[in-house]
């Protein structure tokens, strides 16, 4: 019998932690994002369950590289004005006049932001091509299966409450991981595959009847064309577009309200509320009410029911302009730090913060624990992206290349 050469040994440990770097992977990306169609509570407990896979994957394996890498990323800007942006959200919580409803709801999403700062952070430094073709295939799992349940279940009049209609839901959770679902196909050059993706999700949701959901994903293709072959010069004016929205737009509100008359249309009507708002908040405007204020101050009705429901208009009601200058900050340099990507990917990772920005902007869905897991799954998707590992092919090498190198010497 011919002996056949023995396959090398790998270490265990490392084994296991790329098997549970898969497990987490497979969790994250494939069943988080179908399980919510049909369990609006999933959400919650998938994303602990992920990341602490990974934890465990990392403590396996430790790589000083990474400790090191991780120590360097917390030191850029980036890094600094987003801790700056929850450590002035946890000092607000000292003038916020909700008690500890505010208080509850900041750990909670400071517990998610950690988390997914984790994920990030903990995910194997170069994505293996079969972990990394898990998050295409979550993503249209998920969109098939809510197309189908859709189209199936989805009854004549979309429910009032976006909180409690888990089709709602999951169609905005769709739209934000479409995006670099569609970069990791783009990478391998699976271009009909990624068009195919894109149209069922889009279908998917339609039919879900996600609020902004469409509007988003508009700006999000209207990003992607533009970005084509010039990423880095359209995320300089994206970032400078996002970070201008977010500190002009009281400037526009208080215009409303000398602008329109006193029976605003209704679409307009929040905008004339804000304002307001601001023409009798005097110093409030540069310290916020405290975080929660505007949440509760609806639910509670101490504010109009026609006030704003955006995430600008909260950051800037419970952070003031101090808020308002960290959060167009972070967000200005996460355009950046997306358009500096490799530039088949960039424009994918540019249109999934554009329909992101988008969503939080025109609807009541930046409000919500539930959209922050879901934006939180979204930035661990980018991150497994970014860190992707594709095969190339080798260099062609002439037939008589060896033979003429050793007539030379």
């Amino acid at each position: 019998m011919p002996n056949l050469p023995r396959r090398t040994i790998d270490d265990p440990a490392v084994d296991a932690a790329r098997l549970l770097a898969r497990l987490s992977i497979m969790l994250l990306f494939v069943i988080s994002q179908v399980a919510p169609i049909l369990a609006r509570q999933t959400i919650y407990i998938l994303l602990p369950i992920g990341a602490a896979l990974l934890l465990l994957s990392a403590s396996l394996a430790p790589d000083s590289r990474k400790l090191a890498g991780i120590v360097a990323l917390a030191l850029k800007p980036t890094t600094l004005a987003a801790l700056f942006f929850v450590g002035w959200t946890a000092l607000s919580l000292a003038w916020t006049p909700f008690g500890s409803g505010p208080a509850e709801r900041f750990g909670k999403s400071a517990a998610t932001l950690a988390l997914v700062a984790a994920a990030c952070a903990l995910l194997p430094a170069r994505t293996k091509t079969s972990n990394l073709n898990l998050l295409p295939i979550g993503t249209a799992a998920a969109a098939a299966a809510l197309l189908a349940v859709a189209l199936a279940a989805r009854p004549a009049e979309a429910a009032a409450d976006l909180d409690s209609d888990a089709l709602q839901r999951a169609g905005l959770g769709l739209a934000l991981v479409l995006w670099p679902a569609l970069g990791a196909l783009a990478l391998r050059g699976r271009w009909i595959s990624a068009a195919a993706v894109a149209a069922v999700a889009v279908a998917a949701c339609a039919l879900a009847r996600a609020p902004s959901a469409l509007p988003a994903l508009l700006a999000g293709a209207l990003v992607l064309a533009l970005s084509f072959g010039k990423a880095r010069r359209v995320s300089r004016i994206l970032a400078l577009t996002a970070a201008m929205a977010i500190l002009v737009a009281p400037l526009t509100a208080i215009l409303a309200v000398y602008a329109l008359p006193e029976h605003a249309p209704a679409a307009l009507a929040p905008l004339a509320v804000w304002g307001r708002i601001l023409v009798s908040d005097g110093p409030r405007l540069l310290l916020g009410h405290g975080f929660g204020a505007a949440i509760y101050g609806v639910l509670g009705h101490y504010l109009y029911q026609e006030t704003p429901r955006s995430l600008v208009f909260q950051v800037w009601f419970d952070l003031g302009a101090i808020g308002a200058v960290a959060l167009a900050a972070v967000t200005a340099r996460a355009f950046i730090i997306a358009g500096r990507t490799r530039p088949v990917l960039a424009p994918f990772l540019l249109a999934g913060l554009a329909t992101g920005l988008a969503i939080s902007m025109l609807g009541p869905a930046g409000e919500q624990l539930w959209w922050l897991t879901l934006a939180g799954l979204d930035a661990i998707a980018f991150a497994l992206v970014m860190k992707g590992q594709f095969r190339t092919r080798r260099p062609y090498v002439q037939p008589n290349w060896v033979a003429g190198r050793i007539a030379g010497r």
